[in-house]
């Protein structure tokens, strides 16, 4: 049997439909592995989600290319993590068509001066503090209240631009919500296992104050803020004093950070040297959802702090 003319056009009309529905009406390009994460988590089938910014990635070194900025050119919203974490987010800016919008999401999310996160700091010398002088900590995805806060504010945005959707997005983030409140009592109950005193994190850089902040972690920052700043001699000779005279349990590698220096401070003070920490949200596989990151980051923390059984 022939299908007429107006049969054809309703079958095409369907495809289409049905394809629409697929990719969803909603054209979200992210700028950060824990935005697309989220924007998913948020969005369900709702939402197409375009990750500028791939899983593994050097957040703080990324560039878009033109291919990237041509992904971006798609989108309905554009999510950045912000703080000044995105350098190009001025030039982003401008190539954006007048029906674009870019969320910096960090943006409402209370800041950690770099100020009040040296007071989270064991006092390693004066080295230290001057790495952490001015400006803003950028790593408020460190937290499970700060990734809360940032799915409610997710949720809003997709419910303004895509309004039909807005009870999925709501229902969407409440579940989402309820995971992470779960995990954050499962958290505080793993730390619970590390005695009170034990609780501090040698890292190689500043990136766990949001951290240490929600779960009373003191910190010791061999490299401050910016891991590309070389520690200088008096630095490492002054955490390692701070490591010793505190009864450090441990030093922690950070992911995309050379583990040199806290091989070195390791062996010269017989710590443990723990299994590496995911600080800028830049893991891959089950590791590139934040929940992933953060069971994996709590297992490593508790596993080389805990008391002895």
């Amino acid at each position: 049997m022939k299908i007429g003319f107006y049969q054809r056009a309703a079958v095409g009309l369907l495809i289409w439909l049905t394809a629409l529905a697929a990719r969803g009406e909603l054209k979200v390009a992210t700028l950060h592995p824990l935005l697309t994460d989220l924007a998913q988590q948020v969005g369900g089938d709702k939402v197409t989600v375009i990750g500028v910014v791939k899983a593994g990635t050097d957040v703080h070194h990324f560039s878009p290319s033109t291919r990237d900025m041509q992904a971006v050119s798609g989108a309905d919203l554009v999510m950045a993590s912000g703080k000044k974490l995105e350098n190009y987010l001025g030039k982003l800016q401008d190539s954006l068509t007048g029906g674009q919008k870019l969320m910096e999401v960090g943006s409402s999310i209370p800041s950690l001066e770099l100020s009040e996160a040296a007071q989270l700091m064991e006092a390693a010398g004066q080295g230290q503090a001057g790495h952490t002088h001015g400006g803003v900590d950028p790593h408020w995805w460190n937290s499970v209240e700060n990734m809360q806060r940032a799915t409610r504010v997710v949720a809003a945005a997709f419910a303004k631009a895509d309004p039909a959707n807005a009870a999925a997005y709501e229902a969407n983030a409440a579940v989402y919500l309820k995971k992470l409140t779960d995990l954050r009592k499962w958290a505080r109950q793993e730390i619970s296992r590390i005695p009170p005193g034990q609780r501090t994190l040698a890292t190689a850089h500043l990136s766990l104050g949001y951290f240490a902040k929600e779960f009373g972690f003191k910190l010791i920052p061999l490299q401050g803020l910016n891991p590309e700043v070389p520690a200088t001699s008096q630095d490492v000779a002054a955490a390692i004093d701070t490591i010793r005279r505190s009864m450090v349990r441990a030093v922690f590698p950070e992911q995309g950070v050379n583990p040199k220096l806290l091989s070195k401070i390791s062996q010269e003070t017989g710590v443990v040297f723990g299994g590496e920490l995911i600080a800028d949200g830049n893991g891959t596989g089950p590791l590139a959802t934040f929940t992933g990151l953060f069971e994996h980051n709590i297992r490593e923390i508790v596993q080389a702090l805990k008391a002895e059984p």
